[in-house]
């Protein structure tokens, strides 16, 4: 008996003469299954979970998006099934189109499901771990019985207690994260039994001596030092882009924020809008160090631009805190480097 094509439903629903959805395409992962979720502005705003299963992405239109909260139960409504070239859609969908409005990659990885996904899936109960830009650790999808259509079953998304819930009232993801990975490099891939073995928490030195201690009240940016040719040993550095703008550091602690130049004066009032965004960071208290540019058209920085944003009022956010660093090494360098 011939297999039911997976997205029968999918091509259904959708006019690919219109719409820049895929009608099909996409390789499926091999030995590492794709997860992405996207954030759908249709005639709701909502979050569609997918993941790779049997060569297609099954998918949940959660509305409300994850929870890092394991006691907060987010709705997930199964929806059709979509190719894996879905995986990659970011634009709008024309009007009078099925699911029209705005779409972006909310997130994207790997999964690593605990048994076979499949009979998982048949049977309404599926945990596994996700190793994404913004999602990490272990989640649960559950049917829920006896409530929704037959086409469209509710389920619960879950995420387990790993280290890397956090409580509801404390932080939200999808408003502390809300714009798009499309660009960033794929998280390393890892196979679905390490992924799935492997705990995935951070890791951090074991410090047998350490003590608490006061959040310190004034912090000295560590600073490049002049140098008349390169490090010969190169294999002990790391290499950043030079920044043109002014070095800032951030004090956190707790509600707290401080704005401090490298010279030690207080900025916070200078820049209230960085401010907020600081106070919103996932951390309880601590310093940051940053440099704050103004880009051109080009996305290099721009010094003289910067200068006549201080002149002005109008003031804009990008969130650069997702991307990842250009040269990433298993081992710290030796030494930090100069220039």
């Amino acid at each position: 008996m011939a297999r039911p094509n997976p997205l029968a439903t999918y091509r259904a629903k959708r006019d690919f003469r219109r719409t820049l959805e895929p009608a099909e395409g996409g390789e499926a992962g091999g030995d590492v299954l794709r997860y992405v979720i996207q954030k759908h502005w249709a005639s709701r705003l909502h979050y569609d979970l997918r993941l790779e299963i049997d060569g297609a992405m099954k998918s949940w239109a959660v509305p409300k998006g994850p929870s890092l909260d394991p006691a907060d139960k987010r709705m997930a409504v199964q929806v059709e099934d979509h190719p894996i070239a879905y995986n990659r859609l970011e634009g709008q969908i024309p009007a009078g189109q099925y699911g029209a409005g705005r779409v972006i990659v909310w997130d994207s990885g790997s999964w690593a499901p605990e048994g076979d996904p499949a009979e998982g899936y048949r049977k309404g109960k599926l945990k596994f771990t996700l190793h994404g830009h913004k999602l990490q650790g272990g989640w649960t999808l559950v049917r829920m019985h006896g409530r929704g259509s037959e086409k469209q079953p509710p389920w619960l998304l879950i995420k387990e207690r790993d280290g890397f819930d956090r409580p509801a009232g404390e932080y939200s993801v999808v408003e502390a994260l809300p714009d798009s990975v499309s660009g960033l490099n794929t998280p390393p891939p890892t196979s679905p039994k390490r992924l799935a073995a492997a705990n995935d928490k951070p890791i951090l030195p074991a410090f047998s001596h350490g003590r608490a201690a006061a959040l310190p009240e004034s912090l000295s940016p560590q600073l490049a030092l002049l140098a008349s040719e390169p490090p010969r040993e190169a294999q002990d550095w790391l290499y950043e882009l030079k920044f043109d703008g002014y070095r800032l550091l951030a004090r956190r602690d707790g509600s707290q924020v401080q704005l401090i130049t490298r010279n030690g004066h207080d900025w916070t009032h200078r820049l209230p809008a960085l401010a907020r965004e600081v106070a919103r960071l996932p951390l309880r208290c601590g310093w940051l160090d940053g440099e704050i540019v103004v880009q051109d058209e080009r996305g290099a920085p721009d010094f003289q631009r910067l200068q006549n944003a201080f002149e002005g009022e109008r003031t804009e956010t990008h969130r650069l805190l997702p991307l990842r660093p250009a040269v990433r090494r298993r081992r710290g360098p030796a030494r930090p480097a100069a220039g």
